[in-house]
């Protein structure tokens, strides 16, 4: 097989499955992973793929459709409960907690064990998850017009409550990271987040390595005024290089 014809098969492979392993690429193009690596990495230095840790991942712009929080919390189980865990670790006692909408940060708050803690939210999974934790933290669910896709609520209520609350930390997710821009799929969705982050004194985006490169339609914040982003460890060095002139990246514990 020539060159020009395993690029592009490579290429075919990782768009198919978003994300591929280098092993399985050379076990399917009956190459060494030495050579699929430094194709790779060709892909990756023209921009059509994403290299991370031990593969690669499709570089997708706007999605078509978005999916609901019942969808996405099948989708990367495992690396939305590795940053999950870090992301909670970062919470002190006593702290009063802005947490935004995403099936990661429902995780998080279900893994909270810190003492006397406040969580606001606008996000009524992220609520039910907090009800379920065993801990007798005080909940505030934000009212406003309800968003089923997402399980959130929004716009001028919800903004207006948001808004007249301070905390110490905020915890926000995004759809996509696109060199500063932190990117959601609606409008009032990002701006009410924007609020909770705003008002915070630390600001904190928790997002899985499938965010990065990644498009979507509304911009709701900058990452140069982000304080930390929580991510996976398994990240490519280049990506984690490019993102840390914007901001802290954090991959572990």
């Amino acid at each position: 097989m020539l060159k020009r014809e395993r690029l592009d098969q490579i290429m075919k492979m990782v768009t198919e499955e978003n994300f591929i392993s280098v092993a399985d690429l050379a076990k399917s193009l009956q190459v060494s992973e030495m050579t699929i690596r430094r194709d790779l990495d060709e892909l990756s230095k023209s921009g059509k793929v994403i290299r991370l840790h031990g593969g690669a991942q499709a570089i997708s712009s706007q999605d078509g459709v978005e999916r609901s929080f019942q969808q996405k919390r099948g989708i990367h189980i495992q690396e939305k409960q590795e940053i999950a865990k870090i992301a909670a670790s970062l919470v002190h006692d006593g702290d009063t907690i802005y947490v935004g909408p995403g099936t990661t940060l429902e995780t998080m708050v279900a893994d909270l064990k810190q003492e006397n803690l406040r969580i606001v939210t606008n996000s009524l999974p992220v609520f039910k998850a907090a009800r379920e934790n065993p801990h007798n933290y005080e909940l505030i669910l934000v009212g406003g017009s309800y968003r089923r896709v997402s399980g959130t609520f929004y716009g001028a209520l919800s903004n207006n409550e948001l808004d007249a609350m301070n905390y110490d930390q905020a915890f926000v997710g995004v759809n996509g990271i696109s060199d500063a821009a932190l990117l959601t799929a609606d409008i009032e969705e990002g701006q009410t987040q924007s609020i909770g982050l705003r008002n915070s004194q630390r600001r904190i985006i928790v997002a899985d390595m499938y965010k990065f490169n990644h498009r979507d339609f509304y911009q709701f914040y900058n990452l140069y005024d982000i304080d930390e982003l929580v991510t996976n460890p398994q990240v490519s060095p280049d990506i984690l290089e490019y993102y840390r002139q914007y901001t802290s990246i954090r991959t572990s514990i």
